[in-house]
């Protein structure tokens, strides 16, 4: 939930990567094809899109529908972007309640988030006397990295240990590429209720 909601807001920081239908369109595989799309010639990086359950049940109900003419009896394939993997996961990032209701695609590249742990576990333990039982509590802490590919974490503004509410801002990411399509992906936001 974490790498992602980071993941969506670095790139929901760059107006180039996002592909925002939510006023007038449900999710449709023509939405997250122009959301490919914000990486141009390169939109071929892009190897797994990450969704809301709302995001796929949309893009299944259509599929079903089969307006386009996409498929005969003889060969169906309900959901299909292109050949990239789908991730289906109410991760809150990826749903904004309001009005529309969004849902969020983050189509990411191979590397794109990268979580990391750094091994530098460090536990305690407390034996306390003096109650009506002898009581022991063992507790342990941890660190973790996360790396956004062609973004930067600036330190400044959302400081050294960020909580969730610092991670989950996308000003505190800093694009550290000169080309958008040497980052982590794109993404695609539209109404949730269509």
């Amino acid at each position: 939930n974490t790498a992602v909601g980071c993941g969506v807001a670095a790139v929901e920081n760059i107006a180039a990567l996002v592909n925002d239908v939510s006023a007038s369109a449900g999710l449709s595989q023509q939405a997250l094809n122009k959301g490919h799309y914000k990486f141009g010639d390169m939109s071929g990086m892009l190897v797994c899109d990450v969704m809301h359950s709302s995001g796929s049940e949309s893009l299944t109900d259509k599929a079903l529908a089969n307006g386009e003419q996409l498929f005969v009896s003889s060969n169906v394939t309900v959901i299909s972007i292109l050949g990239k993997i789908m991730v289906v996961s109410d991760i809150p990032a990826l749903y904004v309640a309001g009005t529309p209701n969004k849902t969020k695609v983050l189509s990411i590249t191979a590397g794109g988030i990268v979580v990391s742990n750094s091994g530098d576990i460090i536990t305690n333990m407390e034996t306390t006397n003096g109650q009506t039982r002898i009581e022991t509590t063992w507790q342990a802490d941890y660190t973790f990295g996360l790396s956004l590919k062609g973004y930067a974490w600036d330190v400044a503004n959302g400081g050294a240990s960020p909580l969730d509410a610092e991670l989950f801002t996308g000003t505190n990411w800093d694009i550290a590429v000169t080309s958008n399509k040497h980052s982590l992906g794109t993404l695609t936001v539209a109404n949730a209720d269509l």
